[in-house]
């Protein structure tokens, strides 16, 4: 299994990623939240983290390090996405499912790449 994945897409013009195949779910359980998720099964979910700077991302890394966190960061970003779980459903808070290692790999990949073209649209359910 992976525990983390780069993305440098710098001078990438177009997605290689269907804009439907994913989405950017917002909550508030007591703190603003944002979800992305895959749109199909398995719905992979991603909290999306916006460090202030780098010293706040780099303090989180470390963390995902000593934890064992699976997490996606970018090249020219400070942005990253924490892989917090596979549902049965698109909503974070469904029944657990399981997904096989490839298939989570492949899907973590699409995820950051969706993300570094769509990731800051809105897009609310």
């Amino acid at each position: 299994m992976i525990d983390r994945i780069a993305i440098d897409v710098t001078n990438t013009e177009q997605s290689a990623v269907p804009k439907e195949k994913f989405r950017i779910n917002k909550y508030n359980f007591g703190t603003p939240f944002e979800d992305l998720v895959h749109n199909t099964e398995p719905y992979l979910h991603f909290q999306i983290l916006r460090p202030k700077d780098e010293e706040q991302r780099e303090k989180a890394l470390t963390y995902f390090k000593e934890n064992g966190k699976i997490y996606a960061t970018f090249v020219n970003s400070l942005d990253v996405l924490l892989y917090v779980g596979c549902t049965k459903s698109i909503y974070i808070k469904s029944t657990i499912a399981e997904v096989k290692p490839e298939v989570f790999k492949s899907i973590m990949a699409q995820a950051a790449h969706w993300y570094r073209f769509y990731g800051n649209e809105t897009n609310e359910e």
